[in-house]
């Protein structure tokens, strides 16, 4: 029996289609520990080392120009500093990207709150007298900046741009020309 379309089953069994015919489980857990973090850390196990894991090449990390002018402006304001310590990489300019996008939504939102309030008055029926009927509701900014703080959160931490997750990480002097050295990974 051939399958032709990638599918999805959230059910008890919980796999789903790569491609026609190759299913696999969903994944679970936390996600795995870089290889150069796990040899740090005294991994002897050779089972448990990737000595395959990809690599980022030492390119030059650029701002994407399809990043708006508010969110360049993020990049520019935190990119420098990551880019020294070697955890903004080639690899990681999109997700950065990603950050600095949200982090401009994250700004305009709280913008509307602080001139607008939490609450907004929205007419939701008109009478023939022409009395209007009004009702107090939450500003659509207030879910909007919730939504982008977690995302914020959940990002920037990736980045180690967090207090707990910078409590985590031990930075040591490393070889800026080499964004490969093991010991930026230390936490």
């Amino acid at each position: 029996m051939a399958m032709t379309a990638p599918q999805v089953r959230l059910g008890a069994d919980k796999f789903f289609e790569f491609a026609p015919g190759v299913i696999g489980m969903a994944k679970r857990g936390p996600a795995p520990m870089p290889t150069a973090l796990r040899l740090l850390h005294g991994e002897t196990r050779p089972s448990r080392i990737n000595r395959d894991e990809p690599q980022p090449s030492a390119a030059d990390v650029v701002c994407p120009s399809s990043l708006s002018e508010p969110a360049k402006v993020h990049w520019a304001r935190l990119a420098p500093d990551l880019i020294t310590q070697n955890v903004l990489t080639s690899w990681d300019v999109d997700t950065f990207g990603l950050l600095c996008e949200v982090l401009e939504i994250n700004r305009v939102a709280m913008a509307d709150l602080a001139e607008n309030g939490t609450a907004s008055v929205s007419v939701y029926r008109v009478l023939a007298d022409g009395t209007a009927l009004t009702r107090l509701s939450k500003n659509p900014s207030w879910t909007i900046a919730r939504e982008s703080a977690q995302l914020i959160t959940t990002i920037g931490g990736r980045f180690g741009m967090n207090p707990s997750d910078r409590a985590a990480l031990h930075v040591s002097p490393t070889d800026p020309h080499n964004p490969h050295d093991p010991r930026r990974l230390l936490s």
